[in-house]
């Protein structure tokens, strides 16, 4: 086990480094939150005890962040600037646009470039984009993974899983593409 905590030293998982890459393979650049309501959306409905709406957001996105680490321990991932309101975006390097074709199972040719710069001028473009890719995915969060929540959280997850669906998760729409 050490050897696995020396190599990973934010403790993230195979499962959730792979997450990370998808997303940043499709989208470019992205904040964490993106990240964590496409890829994990029923932690959008956890944490509800927490006092704050930035302690909240800091419990829902603590694992991507770990995942973020390692990925840019490994030279896959950097940071690519702020947000206006504080947010960091995240990006792919070369390297890493390499893992996401795989994890996407898609040809590097068709990955396009990384995104560089689109942090230091704020990137409203991209995140206007993404935005909209998260309204039309509609991810759906998984109810048994909020089966110890409050009545009113289960309630709120259950309306938006009975909600219209969208596109799906972004690893059905890239095998839908192809």
């Amino acid at each position: 086990m050490a050897g696995k905590r020396e190599e990973n030293p934010a403790g993230s998982s195979n499962n959730l480094r792979g997450d990370v890459l998808r997303v940043l393979g499709v989208l470019k650049v992205v904040t964490v939150e993106q990240i964590q309501q496409i890829s994990a959306p029923h932690l959008s409905y956890r944490h509800t005890h927490k006092p704050t709406p930035s302690k909240r957001k800091q419990a829902r996105t603590a694992s991507h962040i770990g995942a973020l680490s390692d990925l840019r321990k490994h030279g896959l991932a950097e940071n690519g600037g702020q947000l206006p309101g504080g947010d960091r975006l995240r990006n792919l390097t070369p390297m890493g646009l390499k893992a996401a074709a795989r994890e996407l199972g898609r040809p590097v040719g068709e990955m396009g470039n990384p995104a560089r710069g689109a942090g230091r001028t704020g990137a409203s473009h991209p995140m206007t984009g993404n935005k909209a890719v998260l309204a039309l995915l509609r991810p759906k969060p998984d109810l048994a993974q909020l089966a110890n929540e409050p009545a009113d959280v289960l309630a709120a997850a259950r309306a938006a899983v009975d909600a219209p669906d969208g596109l799906g998760p972004v690893r059905r729409i890239i095998a839908v593409g192809r």
